[in-house]
């Protein structure tokens, strides 16, 4: 998987910008030497570590999508009273004020351009929003834009109160109509194309780190430094994915003059597409693996996209795997 580094250098523009990013509320324990235990809000019974990204629930079995990120201040009721702001500069695409109408509880995305890149960033659990908060509003690093809350149909205690983050991407710009089907009778869609289901992302916590560490960071840059956990095989019915046409940075290599085939596109252990190259020289009728960097896949037993056959002789997508194939196929 070493190949990725040389080819996204060629991708990188001339002059790139270093990202400016900031925590989304008050709470920057992050930051501090063992400040971890202050940051984090552990899931009841278990300590903070239940609160960061990653395989980190029921013994590693259940994946954590973002970060839990503890109260800090509270009324004389007890209500969470912290502020959330927005972690840089973008847009507020969608505000979901209903808090039973998702885990996330009501919760708002606001997009951003890092570099090229199209990203978001997802703030839930919420207790509220700013006044005349509304889709379509253009924010800047540090604006409020919410309360820190409890909101969900989990129901969580008031006494875990916290702000749920998450640093993602969406994976299909179609993914309304491609879900409606699929929803069992009796079932909606309340968000659309912003439904948690299209949304997968990374680890937000070590990006705040990293960008502390390196203020020139590029956000690209970043990108290329993930490991590649596995490759897979597309078919060229049409150019390219839905994410990658809403991504046409993460584009290598292409289209060659020879028509194209098939799409070879690289994925992070989570299952995040990073990058996508147009292939003239195979073909393929339906999604199939193509390589697997085992160590990087093993790392993520929570969210295993791919496994050995029944054999052991080669590889195939989990259960979960081929619903991501085909959600972006």
């Amino acid at each position: 998987m070493t190949m990725m580094r040389n080819i996204f250098l060629l991708l990188l523009p001339m002059c790139a910008s270093a990202l400016e990013v900031g925590l989304p509320t008050a709470n920057h324990a992050l930051y501090s030497p063992s400040g971890e235990g202050q940051f984090y809000q552990g899931t009841a019974g278990h300590d903070w570590r239940s609160g960061q990204y990653g395989s980190v629930r029921s013994g590693g079995r259940q994946f954590h999508e973002g970060i839990d990120i503890r109260c800090l201040e509270r009324d004389r009721r007890g209500e969470p009273t912290d502020r959330v702001v927005a972690v840089a500069d973008g847009e507020v695409v969608y505000v979901a004020r209903v808090a039973g109408q998702s885990n996330y509880g009501r919760y708002l995305l606001v997009r951003h351009n890092w570099d090229g890149v199209e990203v978001f960033s997802l703030y839930s659990h919420l207790g509220g929003f700013a006044p005349g908060l509304r889709a379509g509003q253009p924010v800047k690093r540090g604006d409020w834009i919410a309360v820190l809350g409890y909101s969900g149909t989990q129901k969580i205690p008031k006494e875990r109160a916290h702000l749920h983050f998450e640093i993602c991407f969406q994976l299909n710009r179609n993914f309304a109509a491609w879900f409606a089907p699929k929803l069992a009778k009796g079932d909606r869609n309340d968000h659309g194309n912003f439904n948690g289901i299209n949304l997968l992302g990374i680890d937000p916590a070590a990006l705040f780190l990293t960008a502390r560490e390196k203020p020139a960071l590029n956000f690209r840059e970043y990108m290329e430094s993930q490991p590649v956990a596995f490759t897979a095989l597309f078919p060229a019915r049409r150019a390219p994915l839905s994410f990658m046409r809403a991504q046409p940075w993460c584009i290598v290599n292409g289209p060659e003059p020879a028509p194209v085939t098939a799409y070879e596109v690289w994925f992070m252990a989570v299952g995040v597409p990073a990058f996508v190259r147009p292939r003239t020289d195979v073909t393929t009728a339906a999604p199939r693996v193509l390589s697997v960097n085992e160590p990087a896949v093993n790392a993520c037993p929570a969210r295993r996209m791919v496994e050995r056959d029944a054999k052991r002789r080669g590889w195939q997508f989990t259960k979960r795997g081929a619903e991501l194939m085909e959600m972006l196929d």
